[in-house]
């Protein structure tokens, strides 16, 4: 049986198995903000896995943000609402790409 790979696991590898392993529907086991969620993804994940996804999460915030929403939803159908999270989608993205960089002493 052949392996399907969607476009946005094409595209941008490392921000569609994120957003599908922490933003799911059950996100809420991990925190209750965006914030403890990625706390919750660094504490638990190998720190090189960190470069390659703010890579991925700055190659999609480059393509533009006219049709954002939809090029995000169809590309990564996510479990949740991005703008439940943050105003827009890329704000969305880019407090996550914040998270994923802050040094925490």
């Amino acid at each position: 049986m052949p392996i399907i790979i969607s476009k946005g696991q094409e595209l941008y590898p490392e921000l569609a198995a994120f957003m599908g392993g922490w933003f799911h529907q059950d996100f809420d086991i991990h925190g209750d903000s965006l914030e403890e969620v990625v706390a919750a993804f660094k504490a638990e994940s190998d720190p090189d896995l960190i470069r390659p996804l703010v890579d991925d999460i700055d190659a999609f915030l480059s393509s533009g943000d006219e049709g954002m929403d939809a090029r995000f939803q169809e590309l990564f159908n996510p479990d949740i609402i991005p703008t439940a999270f943050r105003p827009t989608t890329r704000e969305f993205l880019v407090a996550i790409r914040e998270e994923l960089i802050a040094e925490r002493s």
